[in-house]
């Protein structure tokens, strides 16, 4: 045990900074899910195609991965951290930005800067974690910090559905300001970077390619694969809309920010008993029950014309349910697989990956969709999450993955 891992385990696993990532996390998401829930109806709004969307969400996932490969190779090696985990919220908190467009081209421009703020983070933040907390308690601290992530994710739609009646599109995301704030000033009070008083070296670049286990490299293309089928849920939400658009309305837009609520209920419901599950020895299973449990939630969703209301819910309960199990299960099987000095790279590697195949998937489902054909981007964004599900099946278990690179 580390000596960083001999204080947070007489601290316990809840430590100042896994608090402060969650309740950072909190506010965060808070603000950025009212913009994800308002996102669709206000596109419609102003007259962009669907293909709009899926620029949106590409070119912002691409760019949030090029950004997680840097926050990863910088993860365990700058003494910086804390300044470039309070840069990133900074950035993400400019898409309040997007309340004074009116052309659709400026919210990529605008997104963009936001997601390099989240890719950039993201692997620093659960390196920090990684570092400070035991690895029995690993999954436990990761399924906390995703809970209180997701119950920001569920206060913003709510709000939406709630002052969408009264207050204009417009200005309920310029409030999104506000939660970015409130983020800036947690991180700013609660971060301290306790593993590190200064930058360790940089092992050589022909190193750190030599030394990835056999286990980790099957588990990054089982995710990757996967990560083609990981469609935004914005497009959830505007599958709802259109269905209906001919009766497009207030009361409608309600209906999919509540249904999007519903989304992140069971989104934060499942990631702290993932993490419990995790933490047993269950990694793997946990993110392969995710996988497949999101490849259901799409098939359902290519059917969803043909569907009634109360099928909606049940869609939106799935894909929350699963997004828990597979976000706080790969988090742990990728720390737990990859090389102790390499885990911060692991991490951004995972994420930054995962950001191009997410990449080329929303292109796919938002080009089918423009076309007329939105059932069959869904089937194929499906047929993604399921290969990569069979993929992931056969991935040793981490602690086997462990035992093997410690003896090769």
């Amino acid at each position: 045990m580390t000596p960083q891992n001999q204080d947070s385990s007489k601290e316990g696993w809840r430590t100042r900074n896994v608090w402060g990532f969650s309740l950072a996390s909190l506010f965060s998401d808070m603000g950025h899910e009212l913009v994800t829930a308002v996102l669709p109806a206000f596109l419609l709004t102003i007259a962009a195609p669907v293909i709009a969307l899926g620029v949106i969400e590409g070119v912002s996932n691409l760019s949030q991965s090029v950004a997680a490969l840097w926050g990863g190779n910088h993860a365990r090696w700058t003494p910086k951290r804390k300044w470039l985990v309070v840069a990133g919220y900074v950035l993400t908190g400019l898409k309040a930005l997007i309340a004074l467009v009116f052309y659709w081209p400026w919210i990529v421009l605008i997104r963009t800067a936001a997601w390099v703020g989240r890719g950039e983070r993201g692997p620093i933040r659960d390196t920090v974690i990684a570092e400070e907390v035991t690895d029995r308690n690993r999954g436990k601290a990761y399924g906390f910090r995703e809970t209180f992530d997701t119950l920001g994710a569920i206060a913003g739609p709510l709000a939406a559905a709630v002052l969408i009646s009264t207050v204009p599109a417009r200005t309920l995301i310029a409030l999104s300001a506000i939660p970015a704030v409130l983020t800036i000033a947690v991180v700013v009070v609660f971060f301290r970077d306790r593993t590190q008083s200064q930058a360790l070296p940089a092992p050589a670049a022909n190193e750190t390619r030599a030394v990835w286990p056999r286990a980790f490299r099957r588990f990054r293309r089982a995710a990757v694969i996967f990560s083609i089928g990981a469609a935004p849920p914005t497009f959830f939400i505007l599958r709802v809309l259109q269905t209906h658009v001919h009766i497009l309305s207030l009361k409608t837009a309600a209906l999919g920010f509540g249904l999007y609520a519903v989304h992140n209920i069971f989104y934060a419901g499942s990631s702290f008993p993932a993490g419990i599950l995790s933490d047993r020895g269950q990694m793997k299973g946990t993110a392969v029950s995710g996988y497949l449990l999101w490849a259901a939630a799409l098939a359902g969703f290519a059917l969803l014309p043909q569907v009634g209301p109360w099928v909606w819910v049940v869609l939106f309960v799935l894909s929350g349910f699963s997004t828990g199990l597979i976000e706080t299960g790969q988090k742990a099987m990728t720390a737990q697989i990859a090389p102790d000095p390499l885990r911060g790279k692991a991490l951004g590697q995972i994420a930054g990956l995962r950001g191009l195949s997410q990449f080329a998937g929303t292109l796919l489902l938002g080009g089918l969709w423009t076309l007329g054909y939105p059932a069959w981007g869904f089937v194929a964004m499906a047929a993604a999450a399921l290969t990569g599900g069979f993929l992931m099946m056969g991935v040793p278990s981490p602690v086997s993955a462990a035992n093997k690179s410690r003896h090769s």
